[in-house]
């Protein structure tokens, strides 16, 4: 039978020797981490290959940016370079196993607003979406999870941590990951100008096995890295299908932090909506004028932009309150109703709509003319998302966006290292 409790494990994490690599280069440290793989654009990519021979793009995406199919980009040569760097001890795995707490330090994006995040990166048990223990919010892509596995077969290797949230108002778990977080990490990167990530070995057995502990009784929900999460998933079936042993495929390197923490951000995503050629930009809005409640500063659920000006809106009480779960959240009501139902005249059968985070770009893109109408939306807020996730629901398309995202290679685990 299988657990149905959440398990968590310390590591032996695989770690850059930044110390060696910087006296190799002269006194300067390289620059061997990076955003989080799918969030690169490929002039991104080329820009952190020219920064180091050593960054681990060069593992996650390979080595020539927006050709995935070309032989410099293979599995395999991923995978021999991956080698080549722990047998040369550019890679170093840790003399012993422990958490790590990982604390993030930013400002919010679009604000002056600065906050500090604690989570703590450990292996935590794969399990099923069935079995309710680990859930989700959005769905998969074959494509994405095909190409992370054959990364995964050939490299054996958690390259990059995935993001979990636990649900802990009290901030129990929140209150040790602090108190461990002291001293000089072990690692400590400026991701961004003003954003610094840091990690902490915790080698203490008594908060090792109160952190073990108190995550037996969560439902962690996956923030960042479904994609990943289900690629293990696969990853793990097929070898039991086989009769292969690889000892740690049944769990991953993972993140967890507090849904219920200050330092956690929630942002919105915006959507910019192209009419089809030839529709009246007039008459859609008042379409969406006779159907829609008006807003106030303080009371809106919704903002419909154009490039003349912008208005809120509320989205009809009676209108919510016929759409249950996910369906009745402001995300999907407005995809469901106010795109696809309200707007059917106005649209192509697969509405052309574009997707901004907060602050990144979608006032310039309505004045530029790529789309005619930005609906803004507010941030989902901790419970809703809780409550559709631990309904086993998933939200639409590019709902939640979380923030700080993780950075990759901090700390790799190789399938292959012994479990506790």
């Amino acid at each position: 039978m299988r657990s149905r409790e959440m398990d968590v494990l310390p590591l032996r994490g695989l770690r850059f020797d930044c110390a060696g690599l910087a006296r190799a280069n002269g006194g300067k440290p390289p620059l061997v981490t990076a955003p989080p793989y799918d969030v690169i654009s490929p002039a991104e990519h080329q820009d952190l290959l020219d920064a180091s021979e050593h960054n681990i793009v060069r593992l996650t995406l390979g080595e020539r940016p927006g050709d995935a199919s070309g032989q410099e980009n293979s599995y395999a040569n991923r995978a021999a370079l991956m080698r080549r760097w722990v047998d040369d001890g550019v890679l170093c795995r840790e003399s012993e196993p422990c958490f790590y707490v990982y604390e993030i330090e930013y400002t919010v994006p679009g604000t002056s607003d600065r906050r500090r995040m604690f989570g703590f990166t450990g292996l935590g048990k794969l399990h099923p979406f069935e079995d309710g223990v680990v859930l989700r919010h959005e769905e998969t892509f074959e494509r994405t999870v095909e190409d992370r596995k054959r990364l995964l077969e050939a490299t054996r290797t958690n390259l990059e941590s995935i993001f979990l949230l636990y649900s802990d108002p009290e901030r129990e778990i929140d209150e040790a990951l602090v108190a461990a977080a002291s001293g000089d990490p072990v690692v400590r990167v400026e991701a961004k100008p003003g954003e610094t990530h840091a990690i902490y070995p915790v080698r203490d057995t008594r908060l090792t096995a109160a952190i073990t502990e108190k995550m037996r009784s969560q439902r962690p929900l996956i923030a960042d890295g479904h994609h990943r999460y289900t690629t293990s998933l696969v990853y793990h079936r097929d070898l039991v299908a086989r009769g292969a042993d690889v000892p740690g495929s049944g769990w991953r390197l993972m993140t967890f932090a507090n849904l219920f923490s200050d330092g956690l951000s929630i942002l919105a995503t915006h959507r910019l909506l192209k009419l089809r050629d030839g529709a009246d930009l007039t008459t859609a809005l008042a379409r969406l004028e006779e159907r829609l409640d008006p807003g106030s500063d303080d009371d809106w659920d919704l903002t419909i932009e154009t490039r003349t000006g912008s208005r809120e809106f509320r989205i009809p009480d009676d209108v919510r309150a016929a759409h249950e779960g996910v369906r009745g959240t402001d995300y999907a009501l407005l995809r469901d109703v106010v795109i696809g139902e309200w707007l059917r005249d106005w649209v192509d059968d697969s509405p052309n709509v574009a997707y901004y985070k907060a602050g990144t770009g979608e006032t310039e893109a309505i004045r530029r003319g790529d789309g005619d109408i930005l609906f803004r939306l507010r941030p989902v807020g901790r419970e809703e998302f809780r409550s559709v996730s631990e309904g086993g629901e998933v939200f639409p398309h590019k709902t939640t966006y979380f923030y700080p995202k993780l950075w990759s290679g901090l700390v790799l685990w190789s399938l292959e290292d012994p479990l506790l």
